[in-house]
């Protein structure tokens, strides 16, 4: 599965950044250098408490960056996600394909980062002397479809979030203390709207 989804992104991006083929009639010049930013809110589908159903929940972005050619755009993001038993905030990097001559197209953005936050349920019995939380690694692909080309656009994407975290308690015990460690793997289906401006 994990080697079908990258053929296809390296598929879509050779398709995308390549001349050929490209429709000219609904196009105007693009400068090859300019800022951008956006703005994404939406919500995150999966498991949380799974014996209790799918958990929809809150998930916002903003991007501010250059365009780099008239292809491909690099950035850099904060946003936050709301889970069941976590809130965390993460910093990314970005890259998007998005073929802006076209006044409306199918674009491809892939980010990657760190995420900083908070465990909501901590561990609170008498033994825990002392219990942390903290977020990890994220990456998240996402395929969208923007609508306009001039100062503000619409976006309208979909893809998938994998987001680490980890929860470490320090235990009180009769021969000395211990130290659980445990990673959550949080892995969920992003839907999104959002809007920006250059």
């Amino acid at each position: 599965m994990i080697k079908q989804v990258v053929g296809f992104l390296v598929v879509f991006v050779i398709a995308h950044t390549t001349n050929a083929g490209e429709l000219k009639t609904d196009s105007i010049p693009v400068q090859t250098s300019r800022y951008y930013n956006s703005f994404y809110a939406g919500a995150m589908v999966g498991c949380g408490l799974c014996y209790e159903g799918k958990d929809f929940t809150l998930s916002l972005l903003t991007m501010h960056g250059l365009r780099v050619s008239p292809g491909v755009k690099l950035g850099l993001g904060v946003g936050m996600d709301v889970y069941t038993d976590w809130r965390l905030f993460p910093l990314v990097a970005g890259v998007t394909f998005d073929k802006e001559r076209r006044r409306n197209a199918m674009y491809l953005s892939i980010n990657g980062g760190h995420a900083w936050g908070r465990y909501l349920l901590p561990d609170t019995s008498w033994w825990v002397s002392d219990f942390t939380g903290r977020g990890g690694f994220v990456f998240n692909p996402m395929l969208g479809y923007r609508i306009g080309n001039e100062r503000m656009r619409i976006y309208v994407q979909a893809g998938y979030k994998h987001q680490l975290a980890y929860t470490k308690s320090e235990n009180i015990g009769a021969w000395g203390g211990n130290t659980f460690t445990r990673e959550y793997e949080l892995n969920r289906f992003v839907f999104q709207m959002g809007f920006g401006f250059r």
